[in-house]
């Protein structure tokens, strides 16, 4: 029984790691969870209902995780290929079609709920009422950009 919970944290250990990988070295990934980050922000100050909610969280975690699977066929590729080889380039492209196709279902998923449901209305009539809160979420953006564009080249 230990050994198998032991087995069960190391195979959690391991999926963090990959994760932080991730975040660290793929400016994409920050990308998603940048993303993910404003609109479950606007979701909240919107409205959303729970089942919108849901549904986001659902395709945050389907781009998610494409993308980290795309990142793991792009590093075994690199691994394998010494030169250029067509294959390569085809697998490597296939697997960033699959990201892309989630993260256009996704973007389809939130035009439905934030402009459809009038969730992004509400969202920034919301903030229009409470300026704070409003000029808060615009001090976001240049840390935001930052950890997109600068957060993996820290040494």
């Amino acid at each position: 029984m230990k050994k198998s919970i032991r087995k069960l944290s190391e195979s959690f250990l391991h999926a963090f790691r990959g994760l932080r990988l991730c975040i660290h070295d793929e400016r994409n990934f920050r990308v998603h969870m940048t993303a993910a980050f404003y609109v479950i922000l606007f979701g909240v100050f919107g409205g959303v209902s729970m089942t919108e909610a849901a549904i986001l969280c659902i395709c945050f975690g389907l781009t998610m995780g494409a993308e980290l699977l795309n990142t793991a066929i792009e590093r075994l590729c690199d691994k394998q290929a010494s030169g250029y080889d067509g294959m390569v380039r085809n697998a490597k492209d296939i697997a960033a079609a699959g990201v892309f196709v989630c993260a256009a279902a996704c973007v389809a998923v939130g035009a439905c709920i934030f402009i459809g449901n009038g969730v992004l209305a509400a969202a920034i009539k919301f903030l229009w009422y409470r300026l704070w809160l409003g000029m808060a979420v615009v001090v976001t953006v240049p840390i935001a950009v930052w950890f997109v564009f600068h957060f993996g080249r820290i040494q």
